[in-house]
């Protein structure tokens, strides 16, 4: 399954076919899981077994987790980190010849172990958070299943979902468009001035109307019509959703 994505400080612009089952499902059987109500159709076969919102909602949030870029973020030893990166950015400095036009005295050296000590902190302290956030979860779980595995409950629906999964691989179904719109420079504007000083990580899904929603903790969740984009308003909705996320409310 194809996922493409672009991050920029404490902001990640992406999209994920893993992601896009859950919506792609919504599609199949019917189900109306608002703001994602605008769809019509569906054989209701997961209905019927007694897939509802919030459910599918609880699902949705399982395959974001197993996204959660600051899971990957842990550094067992900051110190030992810090003087490994310091020696990587002299080597690469060493490689491209440039070392001659950087003064590496102990000045140099002190201000680059100082902004590495300073961004592994915090990244370890955002692995931290992220712990926190799904304390009681099996990460390594998670991030080892596919859509349909991590769905709780109802067996039967498990299956469903395997099956239904298997249709969807073997349609080759891809986001092409969406991982196209990440390739252009349309959400740098979003990218270099966010409306945040938290880490957000927006997902644009394939869903036939515009619909924007923020998924605690981080995921802020952008539809996007397989239509010819308004790049401007893409960007403006992407603005607003993350702007959004900094309030507190009952979202999802």
């Amino acid at each position: 399954m194809s996922s493409n994505d672009i991050t920029t400080g404490h902001i990640r612009i992406g999209s994920s076919s893993l992601i896009d089952f859950a919506f792609w499902i919504l599609l199949q059987d019917g189900l109306h899981a608002p703001p994602f109500d605008k769809h019509s159709g569906g054989n209701r076969i997961l209905q019927h077994q007694g897939v509802n919102a919030p459910l599918w909602y609880d699902w949705l949030s399982l395959i974001l987790i197993r996204h959660d870029n600051r899971l990957e973020w842990h550094v067992p030893n900051i110190h030992e980190a810090t003087e490994e990166n310091v020696k990587s950015f002299q080597n690469v400095l060493e490689l491209n010849n440039q070392i001659h036009n950087v003064i590496c005295n102990e000045e140099w050296l002190s201000e680059q172990q100082q902004y590495y000590l300073e961004q592994l902190t915090q990244q370890e302290k955002s692995y931290q958070e992220a712990l926190f956030d799904y304390s009681g979860l099996d990460i390594n779980l998670i991030k080892k299943s596919i859509p349909p595995q991590l769905w709780r409950g109802n067996k039967a629906i498990q299956e469903i979902l395997t099956r239904l999964w298997n249709e969807y691989d073997t349609l080759k179904y891809s986001n092409q468009f969406l991982n196209d719109i990440l390739l252009k420079p349309s959400l740098g504007q979003v990218q270099l001035n966010p409306p945040t000083n938290n880490y957000r990580e927006i997902y644009l899904v394939d869903y036939p109307y515009e619909v924007e929603i923020f998924v605690q903790p981080i995921f802020c969740i952008v539809s996007v019509p397989n239509l010819p984009i308004n790049q401007s308003q893409l960007e403006s909705r992407v603005f607003q959703i993350i702007q959004t996320s900094e309030v507190p409310t009952g979202n999802y």
